[in-house]
């Protein structure tokens, strides 16, 4: 594994904090490096660029002076050229032919063998390019050098200047800016650190909840902060998650609860009879037949409540597959009622109206959700009731209403219907009504998965009304 490899590896391996603050310091760091760097060539400029302005302006004076004194060369004096010097540039002037310095400004001044015996071999990168810089001491000598020809002879101008006092502001102003970098590297740390744990707090706060939550335990929920940034909605949404999660599994639980209490009845019946005819034997075929026939029709009633059980669980878990294609209507319900009057002759089954009319659907859930309110209708209307269905065309729309004259519905029910297992309370039976609680349930799936909806309309005594509002076909 390769040192880079290596590093990712290690990096990867950190908290979403500590990355955070590693790359809010890195970029921190880089940005203090650019702006400290700016800075220092500003003030480097700002505190040099005058020294060499010092000595390209007395270069040109002492032109002048050439000029104004050429008729008496032989007079030249140092007095002659230091007014037209700048403070702090010194001049020096020296006969090329004899390497004499016969015009020096000042003295006192390292001379120009020492200087060239100190001179940098690498001169800062701000120096003219013709010109020569020396180190003596703690203090930068600039050198500028200007030849001066008359009458055959030339000589040759030093132009000094001495950078001291800038210097050492320099060095300290480095100095300065390498400690505030440091400083300022370590504070992007700790500040960025400080921040990326408290702006990570509910991510953390999430992954410890997820580790604690159970099957059996999931009351946990994050706090929400006053803010609406995206860690707040982060953390609403994964309550709201915990919530769907909650309802659903207290549904499952209520779904199993109730489906192990309606299988325990006919399974119970089923078995009772059993041990009936297995103590008092078959001697007697009646009651042998009887028997028989009150097996068959628990065994009938627990297949039919396996397969609602089986078609909501379908449901659930969104693997009940509709064929839907342009149906008629019309020839479903005429076909549905047609046999509801041959099968029930203890109601009075009618079809008031039955306009033509197209939908898109599945055939057979379309089928099943009529008859599950035709059902519904006569185990709540007692013998000699009336049970009628009508459909028309209002607009773009069709009405399909399931009416009778049974018991009606209590208005603290109305509610409910809908809600799988729920039966009405035994006091509201005129008679005794068969049935799992599970079919409205799946004529709400349905009637969902068509675009239908259903309105309830019903009064206690007197009867109740479903009334289906179904979309029409598109013409392609």
């Amino acid at each position: 594994m390769s040192f880079t490899e290596n590093i990712k590896r290690k990096i990867n391996g950190f908290e979403i904090s500590t990355k955070i603050t590693l790359g809010y310091s890195a970029c921190f760091a880089v940005m203090l490096v650019v702006i400290n760097f700016a800075m220092w060539l500003g003030v480097m400029n700002a505190l040099y660029s005058p020294a060499e302005k010092t000595i390209r302006f007395s270069m040109e004076r002492i032109q002048e002076v050439f000029v104004a004194l050429e008729d008496n060369y032989d007079d030249f004096r140092p007095d002659a050229f230091r007014g037209a010097l700048v403070a702090g540039v010194v001049m020096r002037v020296v006969d090329n032919d004899t390497g004499i310095v016969f015009i020096d400004t000042d003295e006192n001044y390292p001379s120009i063998e020492r200087f060239y015996a100190n001179l940098l071999l690498d001169p800062p990168m701000f120096a003219e390019d013709d010109w020569e810089v020396a180190k003596l001491g703690s203090a930068l000598v600039y050198c500028a050098k200007m030849n001066y020809t008359h009458e055959g002879k030339t000589v040759t101008l030093y132009f000094f200047r001495t950078i001291t006092s800038e210097l050492n502001f320099f060095d300290g102003l480095e100095t300065f800016l390498l400690i505030l970098d440091g400083v300022g590297v370590l504070l992007s740390i700790a500040v960025g650190y400080f921040f990326s744990r408290r702006i990570l707090t509910p991510i953390k706060t999430i992954n410890e909840l997820a580790r604690e939550i159970a099957f059996e335990k999931m009351g946990g929920r994050i706090p929400i902060g006053t803010t609406d940034d995206e860690l707040n909605q982060l953390a609403r949404t994964f309550n709201e998650m915990l919530d769907r999660l909650q309802e659903s599994i207290n549904r499952q639980r209520k779904f199993v609860s109730d489906a192990s209490h309606e299988l325990r009845t006919p399974a119970a019946v089923i078995q009772g009879y059993i041990e009936f005819i297995e103590r008092y034997g078959t001697a007697d075929e009646e009651l042998l037949r009887e028997n028989i026939k009150v097996i068959g029709s628990e065994a009938q009633n627990m297949q039919a409540l396996l397969e609602n059980l089986l078609f909501l669980s379908r449901t659930d878990q969104n693997r009940q597959r509709l064929n839907k294609k342009i149906l008629d209507l019309d020839d479903i319900i005429g076909d549905v009622m047609s046999k509801m009057k041959t099968v029930v002759k203890t109601h009075r089954v009618e079809l008031i109206s039955n306009e033509p009319a197209k939908i898109f659907g599945d055939e057979t859930t379309i089928r099943q959700m009529i008859r599950i309110f035709l059902d519904n209708a006569v185990k709540y209307t007692p013998e000699g009731g009336k049970i009628s269905v009508a459909s028309k065309i209002v607009g773009e729309k069709i009405l399909l209403t399931v009416s009778d004259t049974g018991i009606g519905i209590a208005p603290k029910n109305l509610s409910k219907i809908f809600d799988r297992f729920f039966r009405i309370d035994s006091e509201d039976l005129v008679n005794e009504a068969n049935g799992s609680g599970l079919g409205l349930s799946i004529a709400k799936w349905i009637a969902d998965s068509h675009g239908i909806t259903i309105d309830v309309a019903s009064e206690q005594g007197r009867g109740t009304t479903f009334t289906l509002t179904i979309p029409v076909a598109k013409e392609s």
